[in-house]
């Protein structure tokens, strides 16, 4: 997430919780706590949070949200294949499962072929 987007989900959270909106301190704030992870995510987190809570939204209440979402995501996709040409590869075939989880738990598709870099 970058400033502006930071900023945006301080707008949102502040529909709901009437807090201050857009302040700079408020959007570096949260961009030192929640700065890694996705906007989408995050926006889906504070919907989520609202539509079962009273209590203003934290960042730790977003990353744990988060994490969800983003295991939801791992767990629908099912197991991963390694491709066969990394079959006898086994670092190549590592960091090509860690790009291809890492790609399923951001909601994108995971990596095709070897040397796609997605």
């Amino acid at each position: 997430m970058n400033a502006k987007e930071a900023g945006k989900l301080i707008g949102l959270m502040a529909l709901y919780d009437n807090r201050k909106q857009e302040d700079p301190a408020d959007v570096v704030a949260w961009l030192k706590v929640a700065g890694d992870l996705r906007y989408a995510d995050c926006d889906a987190a504070v919907v989520a949070h609202y539509r079962e809570s009273r209590e203003r939204i934290m960042p730790a209440d977003i990353r744990q949200r988060v994490a969800v979402i983003r295991a939801a995501r791992l767990e629908a996709a099912g197991p991963v294949r390694i491709p066969e040409e990394l079959a006898d590869r086994p670092l190549e075939a590592r960091e090509w499962l860690q790009r291809a989880r890492r790609a399923i738990a951001d909601g994108r598709e995971p990596p095709r072929a070897i040397g796609s870099g997605q």
